[in-house]
C-alpha cells in the first residue's frame, strides 16, 4: 500500500466573510485569510484553534488534509464557506 499525494483543493468563501468572497488555493492562501479576516478575538474560537494548530506543519508537507479539513470546517462555522 502506497501513500497517496495530497492534492489541495480550492475552497471557495463566500461574500458573508469580512473582506467578501474569495477562493483559497493554497496553504498560504489560508494564513493570509486567518491574518486578514479573523479578529484576535475571534481567533480563539475552537475551529480557527484548529486550523491554527497544525497550518505551519502543512506548509511544509505534514498533515495537509487534516488542515484543509479543519479549515473546511472553521469557514462553515462562521457561515462563510461557499
Amino acid at each position: 500500500m502506497g501513500l497517496t499525494a495530497f492534492r489541495f483543493e480550492p475552497i471557495a468563501v463566500n461574500a458573508n466573510a469580512p473582506r467578501g468572497a474569495c477562493i483559497l488555493r493554497s496553504f498560504d492562501d489560508i494564513t493570509a485569510f486567518i491574518l486578514a479576516n479573523v479578529e484576535p478575538q475571534r481567533g480563539l474560537a475552537p475551529h480557527w484553534v484548529a486550523v491554527r494548530r497544525d497550518l505551519l506543519q502543512a506548509r511544509y508537507g505534514a498533515r495537509r488534509a487534516e488542515v484543509h479539513e479543519a479549515m473546511r470546517n472553521a469557514l462553515m462555522e462562521e457561515g462563510w464557506m461557499a
